[in-house]
Order: structure tokens, then sequence, then C-alpha cells
């Protein structure tokens, strides 16, 4: 059982899945969640919560937190203008999610999951050099959004109970999108590395070869091994290539920025040669930081994934499917 949020009750008015997850995750921490929608339930992320037919004013005098990602418009229409919401429920946490922001020149922009990345600058930083950039795909930003904005009405809720006093939290996605996209910057700028989109490869968080997806005889393996010693002991894995002792081949800054290609050109005969298990299990001999990429089918399969009961049976359309579920594992004090 889940309880760390035992005890608050949570209003969840969701036009999109943003809302929707972040009510899941706070249903997974013990939260009673109130679902008030007219769009079908999703049962991924339904899965714990309460629907109902009541409205949203009827719920709120109980309710300690209003989780929504409906724009302004909307909320007025349902008499949920949050400034008055703060008058009337003042022990009651209001938490607005949008891709831009509510407050700005463009609070008012119909935007969504491609706003959200494009703003952020994150689509800078995806796809090749040549292409144009390419979304991450499955709503990203969406999820990221819903996942700050479980997490900061959590920290909200127990700030009102030691305070007295409720809060507004208004949560935009292309911030949050931005300060994952700070960090790449904060190690290109320390690494005097221009931020460009690489394709499979990221030189721009270290700027050491080898950082990347690579092929393999049955797929892709990524591989990091930027550390000097790190990259002695993928030398050694390789059986210590005489290319390696070449002047050109050891500085491996240079390789990564400047000619890439050549250097993947003399390790993927190796790697074509070697299934992603083969390859892990000299990783794991060799200690270099190499991991098989799966497939779907095979992540579904994963024997500690099955351990850790990451993925829940729920019914749907007459029988039963796989999703996953909640990416902790919370052990509960004894009593």
């Amino acid at each position: 059982m889940y309880d760390s949020m035992a005890g608050v009750t949570v209003v969840e008015v969701a036009g999109t899945r943003t809302a929707r997850f972040a009510g899941k995750l706070l249903a997974d921490v013990g939260a009673t969640v109130v679902r008030v929608s007219g769009s079908e339930p999703d049962p991924y992320f339904d899965l714990r919560k309460a629907s109902t037919r009541s409205t949203v004013t009827e719920l709120l005098a109980g309710a300690d937190v209003l989780v929504t990602d409906l724009p302004d418009s909307e909320l007025a229409e349902l008499d949920l203008d949050p400034a008055e919401l703060r008058v009337r429920y003042p022990r009651l946490v209001v938490t607005l999610l949008s891709a831009l922001g509510r407050t700005g020149s463009r609070a008012g922009l119909d935007a969504g999951e491609a706003a959200m990345q494009a703003a952020s600058g994150f689509l800078h930083l995806t796809g090749y050099p040549d292409r144009e950039p390419l979304l991450v795909p499955y709503g990203l930003g969406e999820l990221q959004l819903g996942i700050s904005g479980a997490g900061a009405s959590a920290a909200a809720v127990w700030r009102a109970r030691a305070a007295g006093t409720g809060a507004l939290v208004e949560i935009s996605g292309a911030e949050v999108l931005a300060s994952y996209v700070r960090i790449y910057g904060a190690v290109g700028n320390y690494y005097d590395i221009a931020l460009v989109r690489d394709g499979r490869r990221a030189p721009g968080s270290g700027g050491r070869w080898p950082f990347g997806l690579f092929p393999c005889k049955d797929g892709y393996v990524a591989l990091i091994a930027r550390t000097a010693p790190e990259w002695d002991r993928f030398l050694e894995m390789l059986g210590s290539p005489g290319w390696a002792k070449e002047p050109r081949y050891t500085d491996v800054r240079a390789m990564a920025i400047d000619y890439p290609d050549e250097v993947d050109a003399l390790v993927q005969p190796w790697l074509n040669a070697r299934t992603r298990d083969e390859l892990l299990a000299l990783a794991q001999e060799y200690k270099v930081p190499m991991a098989p990429v799966r497939r779907i089918d095979e992540l579904t399969a994963d024997i500690q994934m099955g351990y850790r009961g990451f993925f829940e049976s729920v019914p749907l359309d007459g029988g039963e499917a796989d999703i996953p579920g909640r990416p902790w594992v919370e052990t509960l004090a004894p009593h």
C-alpha cells in the first residue's frame, strides 16, 4: 500500500493527459483522486481514481487540491476562476498546468506538446544536424509537466497543513523542459562546446568519444565510456587494437567533435559481430558503461521489471492489458 498522501483529496479536472497523469501519480501514493471530466475514462491514468457526476464546486469544499490543465476560458465557464477559488477556499491548493504558462504575452496561445518542446529549446538538440529537428515522442512534455504538477501539489499540501493556508501552483511545460536544456547548456559552456543536433551522438554533454547509440548484430547498444579509465577498459575489451596507439585516436575530444564517423568505422565491425547480450556480458566483465537498447516487447518480458512488479494488468476492451505502473517501490516504516 502506498499511502504517503493518504487522507488528501484531489479533484482532477483534466482536458489532456497532463492533468490526468498528475492525478495518477497522486493516486499512486495514496491520495483520493476524484476525476471530473466529460471525456471517456483512460484505463491507464484512471486506474485508481473515482469518477463522479457531481459538479466541481460541490467537491471543492472538502478537497485539498484542485489540479487542472483547462485553459482560463474554460475554467471561467465552470465558475473556477483561480483568484476567486483562493478566496472561497483559502486552504485549497490550486494547481494550474499549461504549455506556456498563464501569464505573459503568450499565455493565451492554443499551445500543446510541439509548442512546449519548441519554446523550451528542446528541439534544438533532437535530430540530425542537416535535418529538421524531431519531436521527442509519446508526449514527453505533457508527462513531465504532469510529474512536476504532482510533485508541486504534494509539497504545497504539506505546506498548507503546516501554515493553515493553501496556495496557487502554476507550472509551464515549456519551463519544465527548459530546465532540462539548461543542464546541457551548462555542460556545453563548461567544455566550450556548441550545442547542436547530432543524431544518435551527444558530444555536447561532455565532449569525449564515445557517447551514443551504436548498431550491433541484433539491434543497438548505448555506449558511454568517457572517462580515461573507462576508455582504457573499453580498448582492452576490443582486444587492444593497434589503431588506438596512433596520436589521432588518443585525442578523445577531437574524436567526438571533429571526426566521430571515422572512429565509429574502426569500432563498428567489432560491434556488428556481436549480439546485445554478448556485448552486455563483455561490458560487465570489463566494467564498461554499455547497455542493450531493448524493444518494447522485450521490456514487458524483462525479468528485472517483472521481479519489481512494474507492469500491472488492467481491464481493457473486454480483456486485460499490461501497462506501466509506479516507477518506485515504497516501504512503510514499521509501527
